[in-house]
């Protein structure tokens, strides 16, 4: 598959994220009475334990990386199966859907304080995270179709197994590699930045 196929790959993904984003703030607006209670999402209460909590950074570093690290190999082992890329397809609505709903709900509580505080929550280790979940994804999609449906590949094959399981396995480690990379900024930088944030509310 040239450029232009894989540039359109990338962009079903975009369209189906945004049309499960939109889904998720539908859901979220419609069913606000049920899900924005006092022991609902963003609710004043935890709210209040953010402000207090104290974070054993090492172990939620290992949760973190636990949480990260076993999402991604469901994905890895599926995109060995006929269903591969529709796994990859459920992951991006699920996300979309997750993502809608969190930040309406946060700006319905909130408003403009409540996107501060998801944009927050985003940073620094989605700048990483986003990006590498982007060539996650790519890996499965080829490693399904290379298994499955070698005319939807986007990249060529190599004539050396050798060779192919080697490009696979840089790829893979290199996801890895960034992964763990994010979850360390996720477990000791960003509840810094949360710590700092909860105290305008």
């Amino acid at each position: 598959m040239n450029k232009t196929g894989r540039g359109n790959v990338y962009a079903r993904w975009f369209y189906w994220f945004l049309g499960s984003f939109f889904a998720g703030v539908l859901i979220m607006n419609m069913g606000n009475e049920m899900l924005l209670t006092e022991n609902g999402i963003f609710s004043s209460a935890s709210i209040i334990r953010l402000k207090y909590i104290e974070i054993d950074s090492g172990r939620f570093f290992q949760y973190v990386l636990k949480h990260r690290m076993g999402e991604s190999v469901v994905l890895l082992v599926l995109s060995a199966t006929g269903i591969g890329i529709l796994s990859i397809y459920a992951c991006i609505a699920w996300q979309g859907a997750l993502a809608g709903m969190t930040i309406t709900a946060a700006i319905m509580r909130y408003g403009m304080k409540g996107l501060l505080l998801i944009l927050g929550g985003m940073f620094p280790h989605q700048l990483l995270l986003i990006p590498v979940k982007v060539m996650l994804f790519g890996w499965c999609y080829e490693n399904c179709c290379r298994l499955h449906f070698p005319g939807k590949c986007m990249t060529p094959f190599y004539k050396s197994k050798k060779q192919q399981f080697l490009r696979q396995a840089i790829g893979l480690l290199w996801i890895a590699v960034v992964i763990m990379i994010g979850a360390i900024m996720e477990s000791y930088v960003n509840p810094i930045l949360i710590s700092d944030l909860v105290k305008i509310f």
